[in-house]
């Protein structure tokens, strides 16, 4: 095998053993239930199949098994051919050709189909036409659409709060850690005449001579606090409008599905 080939089989590999694995299959039930339905497959088979790629004693390496079998267990789990050996990564044809069509990856549409079937929700497909009802006027629904916009706007102001910009940080990092640590002691220094008490100079006091570089470096220090409150700030209120706005879409978006003619449509059938 050429590498190419290799990446296929070891893609065969780990996919057929997924597959196994997600109905929890032993490799003997998996035989007895192939067998039942394609009248073929050993015990010797199954781990040859399981082993496509791997050296043998012979110094040999295992291939693929005939086309017509990788079929069968294509058809077996459901899936493609060309999933089971990496040559794409949609299950079926027609899964890819549904994803292409709604701009979405697997995952979006069997979540979709879950919920139209019923098969995702307790005793839901007894009720699936109700269930596929609901999920259609929710996403036709006018205020949907803004649903959607503004939970995209609230993910950005939560990213944004989580992984903000410190300026802080940055003027600790573009300075020199003993002028930056004399900054933060000296913040709030200042010089200036008391009435009675005469002159007050925090940095005589401390015995701090204020040097340009150092009332420079103070000034930076603060300006960079300012801008950190007041985007932290921004960002608190941007949140809490967001919220404000989804509870009331949501509302919205209850009152477009309640619409007398949808009702009739979203009933459980007894």
């Amino acid at each position: 095998m050429n590498n190419i080939q290799m990446d296929k089989a070891e893609c065969w590999c780990n996919r057929l053993n997924q597959l196994m694995k997600k109905r929890n299959y032993t490799q003997k039930e998996f035989l007895k239930e192939y067998h039942k339905k394609y009248h073929g497959g050993t015990q010797a088979n199954i781990s040859r199949w399981l082993r496509v790629g791997n050296r043998i004693e012979n110094g040999k390496t295992i291939g693929f098994p005939s086309y017509e079998t990788m079929s069968n267990l294509a058809d077996f789990f459901g899936v493609s051919v060309g999933y089971l050996t990496g040559e794409t990564d949609y299950k079926s044809f027609d899964m890819e050709k549904v994803c292409d069509f709604l701009k979405s990856d697997e995952e979006t549409v069997m979540a979709i189909i879950g919920i139209t079937s019923g098969k995702s929700i307790p005793l839901g497909k007894y009720n699936a036409d109700a269930y596929e009802s609901v999920l259609h006027y929710i996403l036709t629904a006018d205020s949907f659409r803004d649903f959607v916009e503004e939970i995209q706007n609230y993910a950005e102001y939560i990213y944004r709060q989580k992984y903000s910009i410190n300026n802080v940080n940055e003027v600790a990092r573009n300075m020199k850690k003993d002028l930056f640590d004399l900054a933060v002691q000296c913040r709030e220094y200042g010089c200036w005449s008391a009435n009675g008490y005469g002159e007050v100079d925090d940095f005589k006091e401390n015995n701090i001579e204020p040097t340009e570089e150092l009332i420079e470096a103070i000034n930076l220090l603060n300006d960079a606090l300012h801008k950190d409150y007041e985007e932290e700030s921004s960002i608190e209120q941007s949140i809490k409008l967001c919220e404000y706005k989804l509870q009331k879409i949501y509302f919205e978006i209850i009152k477009e599905l309640s619409k007398e003619e949808n009702l009739p449509n979203m009933i459980k059938r007894s």
